[in-house]
């Protein structure tokens, strides 16, 4: 399927919607919404680097996350196809740079996700900032200021409204029809390349770079919402989870070699492994992952997906029965940068081939 052309001259971002409030609560909004959460950069890692390499001779999670990176780098080096399978709020949290700046080094081949993370994209895309706030604020008093709180940080409510149209408009310019994930964010990512005043996020990164992004919840979130408000009898859009689910299974059987790196869990981590078993049903002779890194703070011994282990997915066919695994047992703001930082250093002086499977996909 070719992509939709976009108009030479898109739209302009929309306006934030203006609410009227008092000049005490805005006074209070301006003191909440005061101290940015800053988005780390991995520039200079070799003191990190050495530390990783020290690690992975201790024990407990320091040898995990140790031989974590390890790992990573190896592939790498190899030229797997590398998915990334990320929730949490792991953008608006701080780690959103290093995502675009990996997505541009080509330290990752194509992106399962949360639909949050890429409205927490949006929201810095536009030029707004999320911002640390106290975990015991007053949630009443922020609901009357129009912020939203992410446990320990903040966002404006009139940005994610604007989020919210961003989507709608984008939605507005694309064909009525039925679409994968994929297609609506790859959209995003060329919308927001020919705005004028659009911010550097993860959706143009992966646009210019050719790297997929998949949405398979998409509907739950703001990407969903916009897509909803711009649906209509005349320009009925929807995303297919199917063809989702067709695309995922093509482009794992178009990708040799791959293994996953898999940040919380859920549903984007459930997807990335089940490539495997749907490109399988649909006929495809593909091979199981053959490595797989997760950062997870979730508990395994209730069953639920996120705390499961990766060996576990060997017994419904989803990775390899020899997989190369590690799990680091965290949070993902610490542990990530970490392992992180190890790739930057070590791949200073390598060139990782972009192996651009947006292409796939068009004809």
């Amino acid at each position: 399927m070719n992509p939709s052309k976009i108009p030479e001259n898109p739209s302009k971002i929309p306006d934030m919607q203006k609410i009227e409030l008092t000049d005490k609560q805005k006074l209070r909004r301006k003191e909440i919404l005061r101290d940015e959460v800053k988005q780390i950069k991995l520039k200079s890692s070799r003191d990190i680097s050495k530390l990783i390499d020290s690690f992975s001779e201790m024990s407990f999670e320091s040898r995990n996350i140790g031989n974590a990176a390890k790992l990573y780098l190896q592939n790498l080096q190899n030229n797997t196809t590398i998915i990334w399978s990320l929730a949490g709020s792991i953008f608006s949290a701080g780690l959103r740079q290093i995502v675009i700046d990996s997505i541009k080094r080509n330290y990752v081949d194509a992106l399962v996700c949360t639909g949050a993370l890429f409205e927490q994209d949006m929201v810095e895309a536009l030029g707004h900032k999320h911002y640390k706030c106290d975990p015991k604020q007053n949630d009443s008093e922020l609901q009357e200021l129009l912020i939203d709180r992410i446990y320990d940080h903040a966002l404006d409510e009139m940005a994610l409204r604007q989020v919210d149209a961003t989507f709608k408009q984008i939605a507005s310019e694309i064909p009525k029809g039925n679409y994968s994930s994929r297609f609506f964010m790859n959209e995003c990512g060329k919308w927001l390349s020919k705005i004028d005043g659009a911010k550097d996020s993860v959706m143009q990164a992966a646009f210019e770079n050719e790297i997929p992004i998949f949405i398979p919840a998409i509907n739950d979130s703001s990407i969903g919402i916009g897509i909803a408000l711009e649906q209509n009898e005349n320009n009925n859009i929807a995303i297919d989870s199917i063809k989702d689910l067709r695309e995922l299974a093509l482009m794992k059987s178009k990708s040799g070699d791959t293994g996953i790196v898999v940040v919380g869990g859920g549903v984007p981590k459930n997807y990335s492994q089940d490539s495997v078993v749907m490109a399988e049903m649909l006929g495809y002779d593909v091979e199981k992952h053959s490595f797989g890194i997760q950062i997870s703070t979730a508990d395994l011994r209730d069953g639920g997906l996120s705390g499961s282990t990766l060996k576990e997915a060997i017994s419904w066919g989803k990775n390899h029965q020899n997989l190369d695994e590690v799990m680091v047992w965290g949070e993902a703001t610490v542990y990530f940068p970490l392992m992180m930082s190890y790739i930057f250093h070590n791949m200073e002086n390598e060139k990782k081939d972009n192996k651009k499977l947006n292409n796939i996909f068009t004809s």
